[in-house]
């Protein structure tokens, strides 16, 4: 009998801990699997990961400080830097990166292609007044 993942390129595990009906470990497969890997990248701060202390964006480092063209344009070349380092399976296609003043959010938009499909993701977090 096949296994599941002969029918898949990619896996890693679903952060989320679910459980599958087998009580193991629930996996994510191919473009699921990249949109976690994506996520986790960009809401990662500076020294989060043991051996590895420039992984991520350091988005929460930002977060308070006013969010100029010049702040908007570090942060897309930082989540660029940080894309390219650490998520090689994927081509970046686009990066845009949205202040919302009424409602303090921070939104970056990032564009790629996976396994020849373009696909988008929508990042968000938001000041806490």
């Amino acid at each position: 009998m096949a296994k599941v993942t002969d029918r898949f390129l990619y896996s890693d595990l679903d952060f989320n801990f679910a459980k599958t009906a087998t009580n193991d470990v629930a996996r994510k497969f191919d473009s699921n699997a990249i949109r976690q890997s994506l996520r986790n990248i960009v809401l990662t701060n500076f020294y989060e990961r043991p051996f590895r202390p420039s992984l991520g964006v350091n988005l929460l480092s930002k977060l308070f400080d006013n969010f100029t063209n010049s702040v908007l344009g570090d942060i897309k070349r930082d989540v660029i830097r940080s894309l390219r380092t650490a998520e090689p399976r994927i081509t970046l296609r686009d990066i845009l990166v949205d202040y919302n003043n009424i409602t303090s959010t921070l939104t970056v938009q990032i564009e790629y292609s996976f396994l020849d499909n373009n696909d988008t993701i929508d990042i968000t977090i938001e000041r806490v007044k």
